[in-house]
């Protein structure tokens, strides 16, 4: 088969400007500081070393355990499945905790309640809402040299200490308000239940209630790093109405400002990598 020197050399040039069109732009994206690809951020601490009292929060049975299916729908196997009572004692109160990682292959469309719970064939008795947290940062420390680079905001910071070693360090909490998107579901066997899941997340060191949030926080094209973290807090009950979200929100509260500290100290220090370009790893904590 032959063809016109006119189709051929079309051919030519088009090839040449496909190919100069790909030099061109991953030029640019390095001159730009551009990363398409995130690198993977490692936790310093497993999830699992959170303590299991949290201030008058005390775990109750044995961390959860997913099946390999279970986590492969989850998409990551780093994460903390557990339940609370208040006191120690489930008639005082109970929370569960459910604290999922990601990072590298993330998925930009995180398992929330809302859309599992109804895959699971749940019932929802209250469409999603944002709940703001009553959260105490008055002891949260201003670092002054310290400032993020996406909103230009100082860091804070609150001493830790090891249960062990006794020594401190300094944690730096996340940037944002604190708020959670709540949702209420009743299970298809038992209509007068009522189940009760509010989240949010931490990603890049900043927070946000809403899971396409995360991809605004997680995926600038300017951070060479991603990773983001959800934090689920699940409470049960059996009527529905305005003061029974209000103690939700008291439990969800009480429990996610003992969580913090604990929670960032294992999550990626993450001004470090805002510093880049590569951070050298800091110590895992195995509490």
């Amino acid at each position: 088969m032959r063809f016109r020197r006119s189709a051929i050399v079309a051919y030519v040039a088009a090839t040449a400007v496909m190919l100069l069109g790909a030099a061109g732009f991953r030029l640019a994206v390095e001159r730009l500081n551009v990363f398409v690809v995130k690198k993977p951020v490692p936790l310093r601490g497993a999830l699992a070393t959170i303590p299991p009292t949290l201030g008058r929060w005390e775990r109750v049975g044995e961390d959860g355990t997913f099946s390999a299916a279970l986590v492969e729908e989850l998409g990551t196997s780093q994460y903390l499945d557990r339940t609370y009572a208040l006191d120690g004692d489930p008639e005082k109160g109970v929370a569960s905790l459910h604290v999922a990682y990601y990072t590298g292959a993330i998925d930009d469309v995180p398992h929330i309640p809302e859309r599992c719970w109804d895959a699971a064939g749940m019932r929802m008795t209250r469409p999603p809402e944002v709940v703001a947290l009553e959260v105490d940062d008055s002891g949260w420390a201003v670092e002054e040299d310290l400032v993020n680079r996406a909103t230009g905001e100082p860091y804070r910071g609150i001493p830790v200490r090891h249960p062990v070693t006794g020594l401190e360090e300094t944690v730096f909490m996340p940037i944002g308000p604190f708020e959670m998107t709540v949702t209420e579901f009743s299970p298809s066997d038992n209509q007068r239940r009522r189940q009760t899941g509010g989240y949010f997340f931490v990603a890049n060191g900043r927070t946000t209630p809403s899971a396409f949030g995360v991809r605004s926080l997680a995926f600038s094209l300017t951070d060479e790093f991603a990773y983001y973290c959800k934090v689920q807090v699940t409470t049960s009950g059996s009527t529905s109405d305005d003061e029974d979200l209000e103690e939700y929100r008291a439990v969800a509260s009480d429990l996610v400002e003992e969580l913090l500290p604990h929670l960032m100290k294992r999550l990626p220090r993450w001004p470090d990598y805002e510093r880049g370009p590569d951070p050298a790893p800091t110590g895992s904590d195995e509490e």
